[in-house]
Parts: structure tokens; sequence; C-alpha cells
């Protein structure tokens, strides 16, 4: 069995002239991606070998760089995960080497590819309440198990999901 967490980047600001590429946090989002730390260390087993995949954004990376407090994660970056398709993030989860993978990134491709692993199943935030079929907001985060590590959408389950406010 091996695990992936599709995590959103938090809430980004809009300043003038900045390109979306480099839009940082507001201070929102800050605050947000201090909680993903401690809701997502609940589904990454003690001792487990951790991999992170990041989008190249700047949004993406000030996100983790607060959402990593407490964990022992090997980080990659990867520009191709900037606005990526479905596709492209299930073949990166493919090649992630590890019992725990973690791509961080942006919708509607994070979105797309939760949805299509829940099916019709409405997939609800015990602690919010929030169907996440829905929408896929930021600091949000999908976990996903994989029995046989093909990463096809017949072998996977969503088995948490979360919205971090």
């Amino acid at each position: 069995m091996q695990r992936l967490i599709l995590l959103r980047h938090a809430k980004s600001a809009y300043p003038p002239g900045v390109a979306d590429h480099e839009r940082p946090l507001n201070n929102r989002g800050r605050n947000n991606a201090a909680t993903i730390a401690a809701r997502m260390r609940t589904f990454i087993p003690a001792g487990a070998r951790t991999v992170a995949v990041l989008s190249t954004a700047t949004r993406v990376q000030q996100t983790w760089a607060i959402a990593r407090q407490g964990l022992e994660v090997d980080v990659r970056n990867d520009r191709s995960l900037y606005l990526a398709e479905p596709d492209t993030l299930l073949e990166t989860a493919s090649i992630i080497e590890a019992e725990v993978g973690i791509i961080v990134g942006h919708n509607p491709g994070l979105e797309e590819l939760a949805c299509a692993i829940s099916g019709a199943e409405a997939a609800k935030d015990p602690l919010t309440g929030e169907n996440l079929v829905d929408k896929f907001p930021t600091s949000a985060f999908a976990v996903v198990d994989c029995a046989n590590q093909t990463w096809q959408l017949s072998a996977m389950t969503c088995t948490g999901f979360a919205v971090c406010r």
C-alpha cells in the first residue's frame, strides 16, 4: 500500500504587476498553512519514508515552508506541477519512491483528480463538513491509498479529506 496526499496551496494574494507564478500567500493563507501541518501529520505513519513534490510557484513554496513543520520529508521541486492536469499529477505520483508521497500544487488539476478518485461519493471533511468533491478549496488536501502502486484510478481509494482553515 502506498499513500498519496494531494495538497492545494494556501490562499494567495494578488499584488498588482506580479505574475501568477510569483504570487505570494496572503495573511489568511499563512495562517491556514500552519493548520495544515497538524492535520496532515495524522495521515503520515510514524517512520514512513515521505517525499513531497512541489510546484515551483511562490504560493506553493511558501505553503510548504509553513506546512512541513514537524515532518521529516525529502522535497523535490517540479515546474511541470504548475497548473498541472490530473494525468501529470498521476504520472508524478507513480515515480515517487516512498511510502507516503505528497504533491503540492494547484486547481483545477488537484480538484479534478480528487473528484475522479472519489467518484460520485460525497467526500466530506470530518471536522468542517465541507464537501471536497464540489470544491477543493485552498488549504485542502485529499489522502489517497493505492493498493497495487499502479496509480490507476481503479486501484485508488480516498481515505481522508481536510480543509485547513
